[in-house]
């Protein structure tokens, strides 16, 4: 009768160990993706040049398109005044304002809005 208990504790504390391992993993998961901006400090976001590209996203009009089943990482997107789609994702764009700044751009702060993964700039920022 011991060993019966002892067996089922043991496997009851095996089964309780593995779901814990697994939602600790999907939590460490879950934590990466809401860091889309790890490649720039968080002072970055404050600069009068990066809250007109949030002001940006947060007023003119995006087309997007999911690519692929990424869920939604990586998008097709054009906003009213581009003269054409680009790739992205939060970590980068193939816009020109990207590559010549390598700060977020419009397209990747609209990504992070829709996502609401940060706060629309106030009126009073700059």
């Amino acid at each position: 009768m011991i060993k019966i208990f002892v067996t089922a504790a043991v496997v009851f504390l095996l089964i309780w160990a593995n779901k814990i391992r697994i939602y600790l993993k999907w939590q460490k998961k879950s934590e990466a993706e809401k860091k889309p901006f790890y490649r720039w400090p968080e002072n970055v976001h404050h600069e009068p040049e990066q809250i007109k590209q949030i002001r940006q996203a947060q007023m003119e009009h995006f087309q997007i398109e999911p690519v692929g089943n990424a869920g939604g990482k990586i998008c097709r997107m054009k906003a009213e005044s581009d003269s054409d789609f680009c790739f992205v994702a939060l970590g980068i764009c193939q816009c020109e304002e990207f590559k010549k700044e390598h700060k977020p751009c419009k397209h990747i702060y609209k990504l992070a809005l829709d996502k609401g993964l940060i706060q629309p700039a106030a009126e009073g920022d700059e």
